[in-house]
C-alpha cells in the first residue's frame, strides 16, 4: 500500500478533519477523502464517522491510528538512517525559541552544535510562543521550542520538560505569608503577560480555578523588562521558573510556590508537511539532551 494514504489518514485523525488535513496537505479535499476511503476498502470496516461538524474517528479508526502511527515513525526513522551513513549533517537551521528558553539554553546550544556537527549553521531567533508556533506553520523557521498552551495539532509536538509557575520578587518585595497554597495574591501588585499570550491564558484559568483575585499593574511581555520590575521592587510577576532560575541561585530573586498543579510545559515543534534533515535531526537531538539537564536544574 501507498504510505500515502497512512499518511493522509493520520492527519485527518490528528487534525479532526478532511478539510484540515487538506489545508496542510496543500492539496484538494476530495484526494484526502478518496485516500481514506481506499484504506476503509482495504481493512473492510469504516474508519471515520462523518456527521455535521466534521469527523470523529469510529473504534475501529482509533485502533488504525494508534497501529499506524508508530508504524510510520519507524519507517521514517529507518529510511532517514540509511540515507544519512554515508552523509554528514550539514547545511543551515532555522531555530526559533522562546525568551526564556533562548536565554537559558541558546548559547549552550550553539556551542555543543559548534563542537559536535561543525558543518550544521545554527540561525536563532527569540519570540513569544504564539509567533514561533505561527512561524513554523509558516515555514518561517524549521524548529521551534515553546510554552504548550493549547494551540492546535496542525504541528508536530514533542514535550521537552515541565518548569512550575512561580511568583517571583525582589528579595526586599513583601511577598504574600507563606500560610497556605496558592497565596492571596489580592494585595500584590503583579506584572503579567499582555492578553493572548499562552502564559496568561494560564494564569488566568488558574486564578478562576482557586478564587484567586488578580492585581494588574503591569502587562508586559518582554523578558528583560520583566526582571527590571522585580528588580527595582515596582511589583513581583508570575513567570516560569525556567526564567529565572539563575536569579534564584544566586539571590537576586526570591519566589513564592503557587502550587504543584501550576506548571509550564515546554515543547519541540515542527511542521507535519516538511521533511527533517540530516541537520534538523542532529539539532533536535542536541536539543533534547541539554533539555534534560536543563529542566532538572530549574527544578
Amino acid at each position: 500500500m501507498d504510505t500515502r494514504i497512512l499518511e493522509t489518514f493520520l492527519l485527518v485523525a490528528e487534525s479532526g478533519g478532511l478539510s484540515s488535513a487538506a489545508s496542510i496537505l496543500g492539496v484538494p479535499q476530495s484526494q484526502v477523502s478518496r485516500h481514506v476511503k481506499q484504506l476503509e476498502d482495504a481493512c473492510g470496516a469504516a474508519l471515520l464517522y462523518r456527521h455535521g461538524r466534521g469527523v470523529r474517528l469510529t473504534m475501529a479508526g482509533e485502533r488504525m491510528r494508534d497501529t499506524v502511527r508508530p508504524l510510520l515513525t519507524q519507517l521514517q526513522d529507518a529510511l532517514e538512517n540509511a540515507a544519512e551513513q554515508d552523509r554528514k549533517p550539514a547545511g543551515p537551521v532555522d531555530l526559533a525559541l522562546s525568551p526564556s528558553f533562548i536565554r537559558a539554553v541558546g548559547l549552550r546550544l550553539v556551542d555543543a552544535m559548534a563542537a559536535e556537527y561543525p558543518d550544521v549553521r545554527l540561525r536563532l531567533v527569540s519570540g513569544n510562543s504564539r509567533y514561533v508556533y505561527e512561524w513554523v506553520l509558516h515555514a518561517q523557521v524549521d524548529i521551534g521550542v515553546l510554552s504548550d498552551v493549547g494551540m492546535s495539532s496542525q504541528l508536530l509536538l514533542e514535550e521537552l520538560g515541565f518548569a512550575r509557575a512561580v511568583l517571583a520578587a525582589h528579595p526586599d518585595f513583601p511577598m504574600p505569608p507563606e500560610r497556605g497554597t496558592p497565596p492571596d495574591l489580592s494585595n500584590v501588585p503583579l506584572r503579567l503577560p499582555s492578553p493572548g499570550q499562552g502564559l496568561r491564558r494560564q494564569i488566568d484559568l488558574w486564578a478562576a480555578r482557586h478564587g484567586i483575585t488578580l492585581n494588574v499593574a503591569y502587562e508586559i511581555d518582554d523578558i528583560d523588562v520583566t526582571k527590571e520590575i522585580i528588580a527595582t521592587g515596582r511589583a513581583a510577576a508570575i513567570v516560569s521558573r525556567l526564567s529565572i532560575h539563575r536569579e534564584l541561585a544566586d539571590g537576586s530573586v526570591i519566589e513564592r510556590s503557587l502550587g504543584a498543579d501550576f506548571r509550564v510545559r515546554t515543547v519541540l515543534a515542527t511542521a507535519r508537511n516538511r521533511p527533517i534533515t540530516p541537520a534538523m535531526k542532529v539539532t533536535i537531538h542536541m536539543l533534547r539532551e541539554l533539555s534534560t539537564t536543563l529542566f532538572a536544574e530549574a527544578e
